[in-house]
């Protein structure tokens, strides 16, 4: 190796996993024209990355135990073969240990034998480390340490090369056969379920209540893990599959109906919340639908909150208004409400003023120059000066800011109301008939739609 560069961290050109080194070993290539590019842009004369961390407390890192192993087994509780533990900080006693099948979030600090200075540290890069356990994606020894404790806990171990790098190491930084000291903090964790659960179960017990439910429990935890994630689309689907498998179960008694009930609204309501993040608020309305009926028309204050914002998306600015009055109802204090009730009055305002205005500039300047005919003729307006100016009034519309205007049905006999839909569709935008208002149209960008 050319010594004119720095022996210590250095970048791989292919990322090389755990289980290749530990299993089968792996050959692998630096890429020291990299590194040693990028230490010196950075002004590193240093290859330690202890050194290079300059916003840790070089305090907090260094291990207050460099004598040997051997005698610090002694003040640890003895795991198993490969592993002992001294916990220096207790967890939440009401807080069960981490379990598999959850993403935990920790500080580390590995050190070797008799050396103060870690060999890798989560504080040397300045945030917490997580990862999901039953994964195989870290280090095992990490996990088997972490999957002892609790959240808050701090605790060391000492742990067998077994379960670190094996016989071989990773030599110059990982010496074969090397046993490490542990510092480890669970800052905490949430169970990340399966979204999978229901197809491991035989096709012949998928309408037994009590097989099913479990499954459908572990596929809420699984989706709600990806909407803390952002992964909408993946909790969609998964809300989805966990309520077709409850709703096609046999229930033996009340209770087990009482339990598929409670669960039902719980994965309907947070499938509103996951509809309304992907913009699909028709479907959030369905589901609202479905929480009438389960709630026997009583459904929560966040369900109806949901269903406000929903309603909102779709124009219906009346109906999302009493959405959220029924809200306010339940909690009276909550300010979030109140604001969505505010904004609704607001919009529904600039609804009947754009209406005015609309049809007011649309018409001005033929009622302006038209001499005065019979009354029966003033009640058909020539289709192609109607059509012009409503072309004109659109044409403005498109390059306006405005995102949506809107207007009455009675203001047009029926051959002008189908001259308004073509006129829609040429300009490639989208013409909302209200359900609640049956006059009510809504004018707006994007693709054609007359529901």
């Amino acid at each position: 190796m050319d010594d004119s560069y720095p022996i210590g961290p250095q970048l791989l050109k292919e990322p090389v996993s755990f289980n290749q080194l530990v299993d089968n070993g792996v050959e692998f290539e630096l890429d020291l024209a990299q590194q040693h590019s990028a230490s010196n842009e950075m002004g590193l004369e240093s290859d330690s990355d202890y050194e290079d961390a300059e916003d840790v407390d070089s305090e907090a890192l260094l291990s207050p135990w460099t004598q040997s192993f051997e005698e610090l087994r002694e003040l640890m509780n003895k795991i198993n073969e490969f592993m002992h533990k001294r916990t220096t900080r207790e967890g939440h006693v009401d807080r069960d240990v981490v379990p598999d099948k959850a993403r935990v979030s920790v500080r580390y600090s590995f050190y070797w034998e008799g050396m103060g200075a870690p060999f890798d540290s989560s504080m040397l890069r300045g945030t917490k480390f997580e990862f999901e356990t039953g994964q195989k994606a870290v280090v095992m020894g990490l996990e088997a340490a972490v999957l002892t404790m609790r959240p808050y806990e701090q605790a060391e171990f000492i742990i067998s090369y077994k379960l670190l790098f094996g016989e071989l190491g990773c030599p110059p930084r990982i010496k074969p056969m090397a046993d490490a000291l542990l510092k480890v903090e669970v800052i905490d964790y949430s169970l990340i379920g399966d979204s999978e659960a229901i197809n491991g179960i035989p096709k012949e017990d998928r309408d037994k209540f009590c097989v099913v439910y479990p499954k459908a429990q572990d596929m809420h935890l699984h989706a709600k893990d990806c909407v803390k994630r952002g992964r909408y689309r993946d909790a969609a689907s998964t809300f989805e599959r966990a309520i077709n498998s409850l709703n096609y179960c046999r229930l033996a008694n009340d209770e087990e109906e009482r339990r598929q009930t409670d669960l039902l609204i719980t994965l309907t309501q947070n499938l509103m919340v996951v509809y309304n993040k992907l913009n699909r608020p028709q479907r959030a309305c369905i589901m609202m639908k479905s929480l009438r009926r389960l709630t026997e028309n009583n459904p929560s204050c966040k369900a109806l909150f949901l269903e406000g914002r929903a309603l909102a998306a779709l124009g219906e600015y009346d109906r999302a208004r009493d959405a959220f009055v029924q809200a306010q109802a339940k909690q009276p204090e909550n300010k979030e409400i109140s604001d969505e009730i505010i904004r609704m009055n607001k919009r529904i305002s600039q609804y009947k003023e754009a209406s005015r205005e609309l049809w007011s500039r649309a018409f001005a300047n033929k009622e302006k120059g038209a001499p005065k005919k019979a009354a029966h003729q003033k009640k058909e307006v020539d289709e192609d000066v109607f059509k012009n100016e409503l072309e004109e009034v659109v044409q403005d519309f498109e390059t306006s800011d405005e995102q949506e205007i809107h207007f009455s049905r009675r203001t047009f006999t029926d051959a002008q109301f189908e001259t308004v839909c073509n006129v829609a569709k040429d300009f490639n935008m989208k013409l909302t008939l209200s359900h609640l208002h049956e006059d009510v149209l809504t004018l707006s960008k994007g693709e054609v739609k007359l529901d």
